[in-house]
Order: structure tokens, then C-alpha cells, then sequence
């Protein structure tokens, strides 16, 4: 809490009447109220007066105490006095001020002692630092993540404006406060949103920065959209400098529904060429703006709800997606956007794109050769760099487009196509360009990694690192996760750990909350998930995923795609109980976020969908999997790796319902794919071949099944590493099938050297589900074998997991 001027233009409107809260008289310094001793008055808030004061017990510190003023305490203050206690109380967040205490003083006024904020409004934060675009775009997303956290809890604010979000730099970093919850309103949660109903939604606010349903005079309810509308007028000032109260007066704002609509209008007129009129100012100021964050502004300050974002998190994201020069929502979705040159006509797209690398390639030759020609121009050489700048944006966007999610069923085979040429062209082209090269190096890389060529992702990201040895360290970072992911992608596990110590060096020069560095963890855990150091990734997930939601928020991507790594790798230890929230969780909010076509809803999917089928509930499982497939088909493409895991799991589900028959089609699919793709050395093949051999032996084709078990367990230790527990789950399978074919001495050994890797594993144990697996299948070899004592012995030792054999 830091000072306001309660004769500013701004001030708070509660039904359309300004509060003034201070009648003259202010508590004097040295005034005891309690543990509270007074050393001057701030200013004013929403209802009340705002002291600094020093608490003395049960802590020394300072603190922003805001006492009631006497004029205005009736019941419906005193309402809102206790709204805002417990709006503030409910919420824990870097960005919201902390309420320490409340209570009544002798004389019955209501206080709130809050944390003290000296802080700066966020607008004259950026003026008086001179802030860049980008670290004003860094802290605007700073203050949504903050809203978002208070819509999470149900609070929607209802007076954001500049003097109640304030600034100061912690260890160098502008850090903003949000305060003055007085006018909050609690919602009730519907899906993801909050709404509060006309009865409580009373017009009440600062008449600039007010939503038209919060400003309209007819009983309306309002909900989380409304703060994304004041979010709205606040950016044009953060990006501007321009101040919104000159942009039209009160009277004009109660007749028109007020200067955002007007606002509104300014940035449609700019971008559709037509006239309008504005302060001059105001004019200049948008017209200054990029086209994307003029969209961005439009569409954050529709007039009509429904029209605008959906959350302050969506609001974040485009503008995150705006630093990393990625497609925003607020832009129209064509292909023109996100994939350039793609049309209908695979022959016709093809030609349009091989003519827009022949453009970026030609022009960025020219702009090479005009800086060798004007080597004593320096002006010139300006010129030319600009024009090598312009290419490499354009060629980032046109490459860009070619990822699943944006190019929505395009067909693999083309977007692959067009990646190799633009990657046989950079290299030899653009060599003497290298910020040029690295952003297409970089582009190329990510749009490998989409369609699922996790090799020429990591021989992209490699280059790009070599091109980025001076670039920024986050850079850096996440241009050496790209290539850790490709290798785990490859199933080179021993490999990605190799890689995630140098990854977590460069990372840990990064502040614990950076993006960056969290992203980086996030991915070495699911590196060692996949190693099997499943008690590593576990404790590594844990610790990130609680730095990411106190940063980021519950709903941001990088905090639900480390939700789901630690639940799968729960999941990996029987730890359902903990597992199944987390990934309905993820599920939920995902859907929530992307819709159902999006790669990450699907992975979400797939993640619980095998959670079932670990627990045995395989009908649970088939009706996540069938629609799954149809998406990833869609989407990712027949032969995608996410694709043949979703058909796997299908055709597990289906076969351990007893569909045999129906199941093999599904297995002999992926079987094909995964050899014809990766050879019988990859992970993939390996749990293929051993799938297709347990439905094999079901089918009474015993000479197939042990055959193909066989090739499995052969080829493992090179598809998952010698130490990796995984390697049990195919010798089990191998000695399940030896057992049914009559080779007792045979399945004997395979079993003994299951249990021997899940007892010695740390993560397992003789009480895994894993082990108790192995532990049936010695009861059923004895029991055929006629070697009952023996088999009698293995039942007692299954019989004291705690499960009936």
C-alpha cells in the first residue's frame, strides 16, 4: 500500500459518487492504535484513510494501515471494508499486497494493517526508468499473472488503474504490487471464470478504466473480464505514455459508456484507415504501436465481452507469445498468419513457399552484398541491416506457421519439405549473417521438433547454440533444452543426462523464478524420468512446479507441463493417489486453454488415459484414447511418435478387455511404423515388439510370440541403457511367453533377472506393481512346471504385498 491523492481525476466512484474519505482530521504522529504506532498519513484509499504506522507486537516492521473514515462507515462500507479483509486474506501472491491483520480500534473504527508498499505507479515506473517495449511488456505480464491469481481465488478487483498497481525494483527486477482490494467483489466460479450478479455488482470503480458493463447504469453482472478491460486501458498508457484521463471527461464518459469504448474505436479507425476523432496525442501514440499490440489492445478492450479475452492469463500469454515473436490470439487465424505461403492445393502451397525461401534467401543476399558495397557508408550499411533484420522476422513468422497446433492438419510431408529446403539454404547463405542465421536456425528447429523429426531438431539446435555464443543466457538455455528434448525424443537416455549438467550450469546463473531456468529444470526432470531416476525426477518436478506456480500461476503452460511430468513419473511408482488429481487437473485446464485440437490437451490425455490402464481400469482407458486418436490424426499425422503411443494404448485397453481379434490391428500398426521409422534399437520398437507378443500369446500363436519377445528383450539395453528399471516390464513380458510356449528352464532365468533389476532399483522395490507382476508369473511358471512348494512360496510372498494372489 503507498500513498494516493484522493483529489486526483481518478478517483474511485462507488454508484456513480466520488468517495472523498478524508473530512480533515488525520490520527496525529505518535497516535497508538493497538500494537500500531502512527508516523504519517499516505494518503487515501478507496474507503478509507491510509497510514504508515510500525507495528510493535507480535513484529517490528512497517506496515500501511488503512482505517475506515467515520463519514462513510455505514453498513454498506463497513460491507466493503470486510470484502477487501477477505479478498486480501485468501490471496498469496508475489504481486498482491499481504494483509497482516484486521480488527476495530476501541472506538469501533475497522483497520487493515497491509504490507507497505514504496512503490511507483506502474505508468510513472516506465517513464522515469525509460523502460524499453520489451521490459514494459515484461512487467504488464508480471501484473496479469497477479489478477489472474485473484480471479483464481474468485475476486475480481474492479478499480485496477496505474495508482493501484505499484512498482519497485527487487534485486534489480521491477516488481509490481497490486492494492486497494476496497471495491473487490467475489465471484462465483463458473469453469475457470468468476461472476458476480447484478445484486453485488453495483456500479462502483474509476469511470476511465471501467468496463461498459461495470460503468452501465442497468443491473448487469459482471465477471473476470471486466479487470481484463481495465488491464486494457492500462497497457495503451504502459506502452504509450499516454495518460488515459486526458482521453475524454466525465461527462462524456457517462454518455458514451465511457473513454475505453472511445479508446476502442481510436484503435479500429487506425488499423481500418478511417477517420476519427482524438486528442492528437492519442492519435500519434497508437498509431505508434505495432499492428500486433494495436490488435492485442482491441481486443482486450472490446466493448462486447464475449469478444475479449477470457482471462488476464490469456492477455499474458499473447503478450508473451508477442516477446517471442509467436502468432497472438488477438490477430486474425488464417494461414496467411500463421503459415505464409501454405494453401489448399498441396502443389500450388509447395510452389508458394519454395518462391518465399527463393525471396527471404535473395533478399538477404542482397542485403549482404549492400553491406560489402557500403563498407565507407555507414549510413548505407544501416540500411542494409535493417533490411537482414526484416528477413529474418519474416522468415521466423513464415516458418513458424509449420507446427501442429497452428497449421491445423497441413500435411506433414509438405511442412518437412519446405523445412528442408529453408535448412539446406541457411547454412550455406546466410553464413555471414549470424543473428540472420541463428533466428532461422532457431525456427527451423522448433518447427522440426513439432512435426515429430526429433534428430534434425537436435542437429538445428546444436547450430543455433553455436550461432548464440554471445546471445543473452536465457537464449542459450533454451536453445540447449531444445536439443536435451531431441535426444530424449530419440530414446538416447544416458545421452540427455550427459547433457542435463552443462543445461543446469547455464541455467542456474539465472534468478530461481526465471522462466527460463524453470523451463530448463523442468525438462532435465523429464529427462531423468525417462532414465528411470524416477526418485530424482520426482523431488526435481516437486521443487520446480511450486517455483512456477508462485511465479507464474496455476493456469500458465510451463506450470501444467511440469504438473503432468511429475504425475506420470508418479504414476511410475504406484503413487495413483496422488497422480490422478494432478493429471485431471492438467486435463482440465488444457482443454480449458486450447481446446481438445492442441498436441498439449493431447499429451494431457494420453498421460491419464495410461494411468488407467496402469490401474487396470482399461474401459476408463478406451474412452479417453478414441477420440484422442482421431485429434492426433489430425493434427500430428498417422506416423507422428504422440500419434503410435495414443494407438498403443488403445490397443492395450482393447485387448485387456478380452477384444483380441480387435486388438491386433492396432498393434501390428504400430509395430510397422516404429521399425519402418526407427529400426529395432529405438524404445519405441522395443515396446512394440514386446505388446505384439503378449497379444500373440493370447491369440495361441505361441512360435510368434516368443519370437517376437525375444527380438525385444535383444535389442533393450540399447534402446533404454543398461541400469534402466524399464527393462524389466520386457523380460517379464518375455518370460510370460516362454512360460505359455513350455520353456520352463528358460522363463526361470528371465524371471530371476526381472526381479533382480525392480528390487535393486531404489525407485521399485519388492512391493512395485512391477515386481508384483513378476512375483504371478513365478506362481504360474511352477504351477505348470509341477514344482507346487515352489509355487506356494511365491504365493506367500505375493500374499504379503498385501494382495490376494
Amino acid at each position: 500500500m503507498s500513498p494516493t491523492d484522493p483529489s486526483a481525476t481518478d478517483a474511485t466512484e462507488i454508484d456513480g459518487i466520488a468517495v472523498s474519505v478524508g473530512d480533515g482530521a488525520t490520527l496525529a504522529p505518535q497516535t497508538r492504535l493497538g500494537a500500531y504506532l502512527i508516523r504519517r498519513p499516505l494518503g487515501a484509499g478507496g474507503m478509507g484513510q491510509v497510514y504508515l504506522a510500525e507495528q510493535t507486537a507480535p513484529v517490528r516492521r512497517e506496515v500501511a494501515l488503512k482505517l475506515m473514515g467515520n463519514q462513510v462507515a455505514g453498513p454498506l462500507a463497513l460491507a466493503w471494508f470486510e470484502v477487501e479483509r477477505q479478498a486480501l486474506a485468501q490471496m498469496q501472491h508475489p504481486a498482491i499486497a499481504q494483509v497482516f491483520d484486521a480488527g476495530t480500534t476501541p472506538e469501533g473504527q475497522p483497520y487493515l494493517a497491509m504490507e507497505f508498499v514504496e512503490g511507483e505507479p506502474v505508468t510513472d515506473w516506465c517513464r522515469t526508468h525509460a523502460l524499453t517495449l520489451d521490459e514494459r511488456l515484461a512487467l504488464f505480464i508480471r501484473i496479469c499473472l497477479g489478477v489472474q491469481h485473484a480471479h483464481q481465488k474468485g475476486v475480481i478487483h474492479r478499480d485496477l488503474k496505474p495508482g493501484n498497481v505499484l512498482v519497485r525494483a527487487i534485486d534489480g527486477t521491477p516488481q509490481p504490487k497490486i492494492i486497494d482490494f476496497g471495491i473487490a467483489v467475489g465471484g462465483d466460479m463458473t469453469g475457470s471464470m468468476a461472476v458476480a450478479t447484478a445484486e453485488y455488482a453495483n456500479r462502483a470503480g474509476t469511470a476511465v478504466y471501467m468496463s461498459p458493463e461495470q460503468a452501465s447504469r442497468e443491473a448487469r453482472d459482471i465477471d473476470t473480464r471486466s479487470d481484463v478491460y481495465s488491464l486494457g486501458v492500462m497497457l495503451f498508457e504502459v506502452l504509450t505514455g499516454t495518460d488515459a484521463m486526458g482521453l475524454t471527461s466525465s461527462q462524456a464518459y457517462r454518455s458514451q459508456l465511457g473513454r475505453p469504448a472511445t479508446l476502442q474505436a481510436t484503435l479500429a479507425a487506425i488499423d481500418n484507415d478511417t477517420e476519427v476523432l482524438a486528442p492528437e496525442n492519442v492519435l500519434a501514440a497508437a498509431r505508434s504501436l505495432p499492428l500486433e499490440l494495436r490488435a492485442v489492445l482491441r481486443r482486450a478492450l472490446a466493448v462486447d465481452r464475449e469478444e475479449r479475452y477470457a482471462s488476464a492469463t490469456a492477455l499474458a500469454e499473447d503478450l508473451e507469445h508477442y516477446r517471442e515473436r509467436r502468432p497472438l490470439r488477438a490477430m486474425p487465424a488464417s494461414r496467411a498468419y500463421f503459415a505464409r505461403k501454405f494453401i489448399v492445393r498441396h502443389r500450388w502451397a509447395l510452389a508458394a513457399a519454395s518462391l518465399v525461401l527463393v525471396a527471404i534467401v535473395a533478399g538477404a543476399l542482397l542485403a549482404l552484398e549492400g553491406q560489402r558495397r557500403a563498407e565507407q557508408a555507414a549510413a548505407q550499411a544501416r540500411i542494409e541491416a535493417d533490411k537482414a533484420r526484416t528477413v529474418a522476422g519474416f522468415v521466423q513468422d513464415m516458418l513458424g506457421g509449420i507446427d501442429p497446433n497452428r497449421a491445423k492438419g497441413m500435411d506433414r510431408a509438405l511442412m518437412r519439405l519446405v523445412l528442408d529446403s529453408a535448412a539446406e539454404r541457411a547454412g550455406k547463405e546466410l553464413a555471414r549473417e549470424p543473428e540472420v542465421h541463428l533466428a532461422i536456425e532457431r525456427t527451423i528447429a522448433q518447427s522440426y521438433a513439432a512435426i515429430g523429426e526429433p534428430v534434425l531438431a537436435a542437429t538445428h539446435y546444436r547450430a543455433a547454440s553455436t550461432l548464440a555464443a554471445s546471445a543473452p543466457v536465457a537464449e542459450r538455455v533454451r536453445l540447449a533444452v531444445g536439443e536435451l528434448d531431441s535426444v530424449v525424443n530419440q530414446g538416447r537416455f544416458d545421452d540427455a543426462l550427459a547433457l542435463a549438467e552443462p543445461v543446469l550450469g547455464l541455467a542456474r546463473s539465472l534468478p530461481a523464478a526465471d522462466r527460463a531456468r524453470l523451463f530448463a529444470e523442468s525438462h532435465v526432470a523429464w529427462a531423468e524420468r525417462g532414465a528411470g531416476k524416477l526418485d530424482a525426477a520426482i523431488t526435481r518436478y516437486s521443487d520446480v512446479l511450486a517455483r512456477q506456480r508462485a511465479a507464474f500461476g496455476d493456469d500458465d503452460n510451463d506450470t501444467l507441463e511440469s504438473q503432468r511430468g511429475l504425475a506420470a513419473s508418479l504414476t511410475r511408482v504406484d503413487r495413483y493417489a496422488e497422480a490422478q488429481p494432478l493429471l485431471e487437473d492438467t486435463l482440465a485446464r488444457m482443454r480449458a486453454r486450447h481446446g481438445e485440437a492442441d498436441s498439449r490437451t493431447l499429451d494431457a490425455t494420453t498421460a491419464l488415459a495410461v494411468m488407467f490402464l496402469e490401474q487396470e481400469r482399461y474401459a476408463e482407458a478406451e474412452t479417453l484414447l478414441r477420440p484422442a486418436l482421431a485429434t492426433a490424426e489430425s493434427l500430428l499425422g498417422p506416423d507422428h511418435a504422440n500419434t503410435l503411443i495414443v494407438v498403443s494404448n488403445l490397443g492395450s485397453a482393447i485387448r485387456n478387455q478380452g477384444r483380441l481379434v480387435e486388438a491386433r490391428p492396432w498393434y501390428e500398426r504400430v509395430l510397422e511404423a516404429n521399425l519402418r521409422l526407427h529400426g529395432p534399437d529405438h524404445y519405441l520398437s522395443v515396446s512394440a515388439e514386446s505388446n505384439y507378443a503378449r497379444l500373440l500369446r493370447d491369440l495361441g500363436d505361441l512360435d510368434g510370440a516368443v519370437q517376437h519377445a525375444a527380438r525385444s528383450v535383444a535389442h533393450m539395453d540399447k534402446a533404454f541403457g543398461p541400469d534402466n528399471p524399464a527393462r524389466a516390464i520386457f523380460v517379464t513380458a518375455y518370460a510370460r511367453v516362454l512360460t505359455a510356449a513350455g520353456k520352463y528352464t528358460e522363463s526361470e532365468r528371465e524371471l530371476d533377472r526381472a526381479w533382480k533389476i525392480l528390487v535393486e532399483h531404489p525407485a521399485f522395490g519388492p512391493t512395485h506393481s512391477r515386481a508384483r507382476d513378476v512375483m504371478k508369473e513365478y506362481v504360474a511358471l511352477y504351477q505348470a512346471w509341477g514344482r507346487q512348494a515352489k509355487a506356494n512360496e511365491w504365493q506367500a510372498k505375493f500374499a504379503a504385498t498385501g494382495e490376494a494372489p
